[in-house]
């Protein structure tokens, strides 16, 4: 069972993007991509996971302290672990709940520390750690993670991707993150960075990760035409 959610959890992260795009610039008249932030990632894979028969619930997790991530929370074998389907990173394992663990993605290395009633994901990139988010344990009624998914875009709350485009997805053999205008190659040969101009974002995703989005900039320019 391990095997196949981290296959799927590998098939999300290659298929459906992690993007801001609904939150910077509103829901497009047609043409919605799939993917979204971490809510519409995660609903997205605990819908395929129930359907293939795993036991599996949502959770959520801290980030700089705030109570404002989303994942997903899966029983085999009477153990728990987490799936981090949700990240903009791309976290292919799943993080036992009782087990430290440690891998390598893209040129990137994930660790977990386990202290009482909290398990804390370690995130490195370029020889830098930090500290990615902090799990507790203890679930919470779905019911109420549901209804602040809901609320999430008119609570006030300020995310990390609040004011700045977030795109990712698994490429081929990289990992991609377009930030702002910044695109990030990670690989297992290296990184680069490589600065793109704003008005030609929507052709650079649609070239590098095989993704229409003109959509969400054509709703942006003609709101700004009127």
């Amino acid at each position: 069972m391990i095997d196949h959610l981290e296959k799927l959890m590998l098939e999300h992260f290659s298929t459906i993007p992690f993007h801001n795009l609904s939150l910077l610039y509103g829901e497009p008249y047609d043409n919605k991509i799939l993917g979204g932030t971490c809510s519409d990632k995660t609903l997205a894979f605990l819908s395929d996971a129930r359907d293939s028969g795993v036991d599996a619930q949502l959770h959520t997790a801290y980030i700089g302290g705030k109570e404002i991530h989303r994942l997903i929370r899966v029983s085999i074998n009477g153990r728990s672990f987490y799936a981090d389907v949700g990240n903009g990173w791309p976290a292919l394992r799943l993080f036992p709940e009782d087990e430290e663990i440690f891998f390598e993605c893209f040129g990137m290395k994930y660790r977990t520390e386990i202290k009482h009633d909290w398990l804390y994901v370690f995130h490195e990139k370029q020889g830098r750690e930090s500290l990615q988010m902090s799990i507790h344990r203890a679930p919470r009624p779905e019911s109420e993670i549901l209804n602040e998914i809901g609320s999430r875009f008119t609570s006030g709350i300020i995310y990390p991707f609040s004011n700045s485009l977030r795109f990712s997805l698994i490429v081929g053999d990289e990992f991609l993150f377009l930030r702002g205008a910044i695109l990030e190659r990670h690989s297992k040969l290296g990184f680069s960075l490589e600065t793109v101009d704003e008005k030609d974002i929507p052709d650079v995703i649609q070239q590098e990760f095989g993704c229409d989005v003109s959509s969400y900039f054509n709703k942006v320019s003609k709101s700004h035409s009127i």
